[in-house]
């Protein structure tokens, strides 16, 4: 580094660190040899007072501070106008601009440099490679108005400003804002582009559009104050754009010069009202635009070369104190009126204080500093405008070493270097990046706006009593909108390419036997020019599928566009999703089926039928969400890394072959991952639409809510005995035990009994007369594929358990209750307990791959294996059930053989923690959720509730490794476990609902590892370690 740019270095870090509020008049800087010249301000308009106040800037405590002044004494005029001078860099792959960026910071010492396209890695590289050669440091600009994957790949983008005018909830846009501040430190900029604060009024802007808030000139305020506040409360300066407003025009500054009709009086109502707003909280900075406003100046000059509008309505009137920036010089709205050099000095002499993308940067230095010399621009013009800025770069340098940053030789800090620890405990509004998916999502959920809703088809009611189907139109291909579709329930999924008629109408022919059709237009067009996307054979499928009885249509485009739909027949409901990417047809979906209330309105008028401000509310939280761990008051990085940790040691010590593991907290389900194959040896993958045996998990997911639902009607009662509900138990010596008592297994049952052992013949051959090969009549039960058994043999069965000997009445866990009960269950209702279960509680809440019996509805290859039977069916078992006495009993019993997708079971999890409730109906009541849930008798030293298992008794006392199932699990959580790997978990204080799938128990059940490792308590400890609120 050159000794002087050394000491330049240190005089800003020596700054930095003695930086106070003093406030004085400074002295001018090194002058050269040409006279001063005092320019004349013009005169403001009669009927604008100039406002009373000087505006906030961020950095007010520095102004005036004596040091600025000692390092403009060291600089010539040629410096200082160089530091107004900010140029474009590309960080792409083929190493961008460097070399060039590279000879203008060092030989002449530009201020700024503005970066496009390109990757985050390189251009933090790149950042600092220019930071280490820069005199004084750089600002480092990007136009990130959605967050810098507007430039940069492989990075979040935000929603675009047009869909935030849709939230209702501003807070969320400040939270943006910081989020977006986060960003852009670890890309090291220091200077975002961003909000644009123009009013858009016009429907076929070309250049502004969707990158407005909308048409209301105070709600643009509004949420570009947020956005702004969020930006500068967080480190980085904003900068509004395009002032006085390129709002209202049909022609793109980039390509033209855009004209601006409308008087002053028009002006002040709208297009100046969010700037007004924005100075007056301070932004640090605003951008003028390539734009004629004959309005504000009858001359002919673009806002950017109009010194009325610059300095005389901007910087005098409005008194903005901040950075006033150009916006890029190579514009056809700038180089149509003048050329290279004298375009950047008379942008200057308007009273513009940066020159960003010049055509030529040396041109525009030469030029300035040519007038400087002949006096046509005073030396206090360049002085103070460079005063201004260095002003502005040593509040953006002290926050960063603020927030962990260093400002040493050679080693100038990059806003984002620090830790994000540092940055969040210096800044509580900061977000770290792992959190920035949640609020994306939160964002995109607030904006989804509905237009139509007739007969109040959403959200949708009971799923059981309609036939869904989903149609993707311009998508050829299975879309996120339609996978999410699958999580709520069982749909048939169509696709429509609109040039293709005859496959049109093929699909449209189908869409008639349905009685809801979810249509989602996608691949549409975001601009005016593309007509959004809306093309006459898209228009032809549109009037289709609104013409269908039921259709809920969701538009993944610009609001714009439904003005261009022929809306002669309006859809039954209409989504507008503003967006087409995987949040918004995640969050749309939500929407459809009440998970999360539609609550956005319109920010721009559509047409008169849906003029802005137009939107229908539903309710939320009526099914499950799915989001992130942030929108539960959970930490991404605790949950997700330590869950990964905790099952890849469960792989890598071959304790199952692989897992599902789904997360829900507060009704929003933030993890739901697959690990693993379905065999140590296969190449099937375990993914969510797997059917697992649940072991014994069917004891609370079948017989136990089935016995519930009784209860509430009425029909059972857990202090009548076993006798009273199976005569053939009656004269027994279990006839008087008691259903609580057997329930809490402490009613003196054995633990379980081997029925098939006792088939065998000494020789270890089955006895004649009990299985077959093949089914009829007599062998009716299904035991494997190949196995049948004699139905007959099914009171052989019941016998061993009435005559089985009974012992102490103490906590012994027992499955002879939960086979009891299926009887108990088709005694009061005339119904197996595989038809009971499904029509009354897996239907209902749209669980419908909760099953018996698999193979009849699903092909074998959905379906995780478990054990290779080598003893009883001396296969592997696939698809039917695990536990040799469930399939003894044809598959179906209240203690084993049910079967379920990890999604469809959560659900069943979820309406236990709402009390009975779950997608609108009331499956139980909370009562009777409360009493089965509750410890029975604590006092003989038994944990359980009835049916379900309970945290041990005084488990919080316990050290942590004897603590069950966790040490964090309240006294009202529950749940079980399943002999195959299976373990649910539910904690309504926490708002906790947990589910673990795995085949422990292949190739054999003599494989502890997963009980010995305790994965299944600690996923769910790490669910509590993981809690921020």
């Amino acid at each position: 580094m050159k000794k002087s740019s050394l000491s330049l270095v240190l005089v800003f870090c020596a700054l930095i660190i003695s930086a106070s509020p003093v406030r004085q008049t400074a002295s001018p800087a090194r002058q050269t040899d040409s006279p001063a010249r005092q320019t004349d301000s013009p005169a403001r308009q009669a009927d604008s007072p100039v406002r009373e106040t000087d505006n906030n800037v961020p950095w007010k405590s520095f102004i005036g501070h004596p040091g600025v002044d000692s390092i403009l004494n060291t600089m010539t005029i040629r410096e200082m106008i160089a530091q107004l001078i900010w140029v474009p860099a590309w960080a792409d792959e083929k190493g961008g601009n460097y070399r060039q960026v590279e000879l203008l910071v060092e030989k002449y010492g530009i201020g700024g440099v503005i970066f496009f396209e390109g990757t985050r890695e390189m251009q933090v590289d790149y950042t600092k490679r220019l930071r280490s050669i820069s005199r004084i440091p750089l600002i480092i600009a990007q136009d990130a108005e959605w967050g810098t994957g507007m430039r940069l790949r492989e990075v979040d983008a935000f929603p675009c400003q047009l869909t935030l005018g849709a939230l209702q909830n501003d807070s969320l846009i400040y939270k943006m804002g910081a989020a977006v501040a986060s960003q852009c430190r670890e890309a090291g900029i220091n200077l975002n582009l961003a909000p644009v604060a123009d009013v858009n009024n016009n429907p076929m802007n070309p250049v502004i559009n969707y990158r407005s808030f909308g048409e209301d000139p105070e709600k643009v305020a509004e949420k570009a104050t947020m956005y702004m506040k969020g930006l500068q409360d967080n480190g980085i300066m904003a900068c509004a754009k395009h002032f006085p407003g390129h709002g209202d025009t049909d022609t793109d500054s980039h390509t033209g010069l855009p004209v601006i009709s409308g008087d002053r009086d028009r002006f002040d109502r709208i297009e100046l009202l969010p700037f007004r707003r924005l100075t007056d909280e301070g932004i640090g900075a605003v951008m003028t635009a390539h734009i004629s406003v004959p309005g504000l100046d009858a001359g002919a000059l673009p806002a950017t070369f109009s010194k009325k509008v610059v300095t005389g309505l901007l910087r005098q009137e409005s008194r903005f104190r901040g950075l006033i920036l150009t916006d890029a010089m190579n514009m056809d709205g700038a180089t149509m009126t003048f050329p290279s050099g004298i375009a950047d000095a008379e942008a200057l002499l308007a009273g513009n204080d940066i020159i960003e993308y010049p055509t030529d940067p040396v041109l525009a230095i030469e030029e300035i500093a040519r007038r400087v010399g002949k006096g046509e621009i005073a030396v206090s013009e360049i002085t103070d405008r460079c005063r201004r800025l260095l002003e502005a770069k040593l509040w953006l340098e002290s926050y960063t070493t603020a927030n962990g940053g260093r400002a040493e030789s050679g080693d100038q800090s990059i806003p984002g270097e620090a830790s994000a620890a540092a940055a969040g405990s210096a800044t509580p509004g900061s977000i770290p990046s792992s959190g920035h998916p949640a609020l994306i999502r939160d964002l995109y959920a607030g904006a989804m706006t509905l237009l139509e809703n007739n007969d109040n088809l959403l959200p949708l009611g009971r799923l059981d009593r309609i036939r869904i189907a989903t149609v993707s139109v311009n998508r050829l291909a299975m879309t996120e909108f339609q996978r999410m579709t699958d999580r709520y329930t069982n749909a048939d999924h169509y696709f429509i390419d609109p040039a293709n008629e005859q496959g049109a109408r093929f699909v449209m022919s189908k869409l008639m036997d349905y009685d809801v059709v979810i249509a989602g237009f996608c691949a549409l067009d975001q601009k005016p020019a593309g007509l959004y996307g809306v093309t006459p054979a898209l228009n032809n499928v549109f009037r289709q599928i609104a013409s269908l009885d039921r259709a809920a249509v969701i538009w993944f485009g610009n609001p714009y566009g439904v003005s261009r739909l022929d809306l002669t027949k309006k859809p039954t409901a209409m989504l507008v999703a503003y967006q087409d990417n995987s949040y918004t047809h995640q969050v749309a979906v939500q929407v459809l089926f009440g998970a999360i209330g539609a609550s956005g309105r319109l920010p721009v008028t559509v047409n008169e039928n849906y003029p802005a401000g137009t939107g229908i509310k539903t309710p939320g939280n009526i099914r499950m969400q799915f989001g992130f761990p942030e929108n539960a008051g959970l930490s991404s990085e605790r949950l997700t890394g330590k869950v990964d940790s905790i099952v890849n040691a469960g792989l890598d010590t071959l304790a199952f072959p692989g897992c599902q593991v789904l997360i829900a907290r507060r009704g929003i389900v933030v993890l739901n991952k697959c690990y693993g194959f379905h065999l140590y040896d296969s190449t099937e993958a375990v993914t969510e639409n797997d059917l697992w045996d649940l072991a014994s998990v069917t004891k609370v997911s079948a017989a136990t809510p089935s016995l519930m639902l009784l209860d509430d009607r009425g029909s059972f009662d857990i202090d009548k005995t076993l006798g009273n509900y199976l005569p053939w138990f009656r004269f027994s010596d279990k006839g008087d035990m008691v259903m609580r008592e057997m329930l809490a297994h402490q009613a003196g049952l054995k633990s379980w009994i081997p029925f098939w052992r006792n088939t065998l013949e000494n020789d270890s051959t089955f006895r004649r007369g009990i299985f077959s090969d093949y089914t009829n009549r007599k062998y009716a039960l299904q035991v494997t594929d190949s196995m049948y058994m004699n139905r007959h043999y099914l009171k052989d069965m019941f016998r061993e358990i009435r005559d089985s000997p009974m012992g102490e009445k103490k906590y012994v866990y027992s499955d002879l209750t939960f086979i009891l009960a299926s009887e108990i269950i088709e005694s009061l209702t005339d119904s197996t307990i595989d038809k009971f279960a499904p029509a009354n509680i897996y239907n209902p809440i749209g669980a419908f791959n909760i099953t018996y019996r698999p193979l009849e509805k699903y092909p074998a290859e959905r379906v995780v294996p478990t054990e290779y039977d080598s003893l009883f069916r001396k296969q592997l078992i696939r698809g039917t059930v695990h536990d040799e006495g469930a399939a003894m009993l044809g598959g179906v019993s209240g203690h084993a053989g049910l079967f379920a997708t990890g999604n469809d079971l959560l659900k069943l999890v979820e309406m236990y923690r709402r009390g009975g409730e779950y997608g609108g109906v009331r499956v139980l009541s909370s009562d009777v959720v409360r009493k089965y849930t509750a410890v029975q008798f604590p006092d003989n030293d038994n944990r359980r509730g009835l049916g379900f298992d309970k945290p041990l008794l005084r488990n919080d006392t316990l050290p942590p490794d004897e603590a069950y199932p966790c040490p964090s699990a309240s006294p009202a959580s529950f749940g079980h476990s399943g002999f195959t790997g299976t373990f649910i978990w539910c904690d309504p204080d926490e708002e906790i609902s947990y589910v673990f799938l795995s085949n422990r128990v292949y190739p054999t059940r003599n494989n502890s590892r997963l009980s010995d490792l305790s994965i299944r308590g600690k996923i769910l400890q790490a669910v509590y370690d993981a809690r921020i609120d």
